[in-house]
């Protein structure tokens, strides 16, 4: 009987030794669980404060892509943005665009973003996808309704095509209280 819960115990041992170390090797398993860097709307480097509700928004590097996704995206760019909501009053989140040289560049489809990720095919492939379509859903920006004294941050992608490292982004919000809209345009440089 002990000899039985000794090998039992060794096994157990031996396979969480091999799922961290598999964790620790495979990106986009490691990529789960890593969260975006919680941050207010002010401490962006390119923000705009509008009574009471500030705009952030900042350019993601390679490795900041690497961190939350499993792999850089090399097609896209990553916007990270932030919205903080410090009025009496809830806010929806109607709409984003950003604009270039070239004027509106259309936010990409998470599909498009997949594919130029490409987790790989088989088994190991298939729950690459898994991983990495349940963690661009939860990290993207939404059109949301922001409470009083709370934050919505998320990730947008962009076509690199249309972006020239600069940009400006344009948030439309609308004051749930009242039928008043806010709209912020914010200019903004990135990699």
């Amino acid at each position: 009987m002990k000899i039985q819960n000794l090998i039992l115990l060794g096994s157990i041992s031996l396979s969480l030794l091999s799922s961290s170390t598999f964790a620790d090797e495979d990106s986009f398993l490691s990529s789960e669980s890593q969260q975006l860097r919680f941050r207010e709307a002010y401490s962006y480097q390119y923000n705009q404060e509008q009574r009471g509700i500030e705009v952030g928004v900042a350019v993601f590097g390679k490795n900041e892509q690497r961190r939350l996704l499993g792999d850089k995206v090399g097609d896209f760019v990553t916007l990270d943005i932030a919205i903080t909501n410090n009025s009496p009053f809830r806010v929806l989140v109607n709409d984003f665009q950003v604009i270039s040289h070239k004027g509106l560049i259309p936010r990409e489809d998470l599909h498009e973003v997949i594919e130029d990720i490409d987790p790989g095919g088989g088994d190991k492939g298939n729950m690459r996808m898994s991983i990495l379509r349940r963690s661009l859903a939860e990290k993207s920006l939404q059109n949301t309704i922001i409470e009083p004294n709370q934050s919505a941050q998320g990730i947008v992608f962009l076509p690199k095509k249309f972006y020239k490292k600069k940009g400006e982004l344009t948030v439309s919000l609308q004051n749930l209280s009242r039928v008043a809209y806010l709209s912020y345009t914010i200019p903004f440089t990135g990699k």
